[in-house]
């Protein structure tokens, strides 16, 4: 059974996740011949202040990337909550 680890920083919208679930799974189980049902991902996300580059914090380090993709989700949950 394989099992596929990724950690990235959090502020992805929820169906980026998914895909990637589905397509990291779809891909090992091609590369290594085996049903996709045996498959595992685990996604682990780290706010960006527990993450460093170089030595900095990502939430210092990459400020402008972290401040729009927190916009970014925050409009999706906007745009979710309205259309529910």
């Amino acid at each position: 059974m394989p099992l596929v680890r990724i950690d990235i920083m959090e502020g992805r919208p929820p169906e980026m996740i998914r895909e990637l679930h589905s397509r990291v799974a779809a891909l090992v189980a091609e590369i290594l011949d085996t049903p996709i049902e045996r498959v595992r991902t685990y996604i682990t996300q780290f706010p960006p202040e527990g993450w460093g580059i170089g030595g900095v914090p990502a939430d210092v380090a990459r400020a402008d990337e972290v401040a729009a993709r927190r916009a970014a989700t925050a409009e999706h949950q906007q745009a979710e909550a309205g259309g529910s």
